[in-house]
This record gives C-alpha cells, sequence and structure tokens, in this order.
C-alpha cells in the first residue's frame, strides 16, 4: 500500500493539472490543496481511505469558499483564502466522519429527515 504522503502527492497532482482547465481559478485551487494536504499529512490517527477523502473534501469546500473568504475577511490573495478555507473545514469534516462512523443509519435519517433524534 502506498505511504499517505505519496497519495496526499498523487492527489495534489492531479488537482492541480485540473486548475489548467479555463474555468477554474487555479490559485484557490492549488491554495485549497496545500490547505487539505498540510492537514491531512499532519493527523497521524487517520486510516489512509479518511485521510484521502478528507483531503478531496477540503479541498472542495476550500476551493467553494474562496470567493466567500476574499468578500468577507481582509484576505485578498485566492491561494491563501483557499488555504485557509480548506484548514479550517477539515476539524469539522473529522467531526462529521466520527459521528457518522459511529451512528446507524436509522439514527442519521431521524437527525436529517424527521428533525428529531439527539447524539
Amino acid at each position: 500500500m502506498a505511504e499517505p504522503t505519496t497519495a496526499a502527492a498523487a492527489t495534489a497532482l492531479t488537482l492541480s493539472a485540473a486548475s489548467l482547465l479555463p474555468f477554474i481559478n487555479g490559485n484557490a485551487l492549488l491554495g485549497a490543496v496545500f490547505g487539505a494536504a498540510l492537514f491531512a499529512t499532519t493527523k497521524k490517527d487517520l486510516k489512509p481511505l479518511q485521510r484521502l477523502s478528507t483531503m478531496i473534501l477540503a479541498t472542495g469546500i476550500g476551493y467553494l469558499l474562496t470567493p466567500e473568504i476574499i468578500a468577507r475577511t481582509f484576505i485578498s490573495n485566492d491561494a491563501t483564502a483557499g488555504m485557509v478555507a480548506a484548514i479550517f473545514s477539515l476539524p469539522i469534516i473529522l467531526k462529521i466522519m466520527v459521528w457518522v462512523d459511529q451512528s446507524n443509519l436509522s439514527d442519521i435519517i431521524n437527525k436529517f429527515f424527521r428533525g428529531g433524534g439527539t447524539s
């Protein structure tokens, strides 16, 4: 099995190559990838699949929240805003992953579709 840093590097390379598309903000995507990779490679208690999934989710969230970070804070650089959004989204993603892992399907359905249930 590949090392976590190898998987992170491969993901970063793939997502960075996507920044060559004309409708993609390359700076924001690269910043989000770096922020997600920074956090995903420093967390040692994650399984490889969790590490990869958190990195991909944090990259997407970081990329999508970049314009909002720029509009509402003093940060004016796309790459920095993407990195900040990715780094701050990862703890939330990890909490959700732990909750989903420890819950059964009926708890999740009750929480989101019926408005009830506490856990």
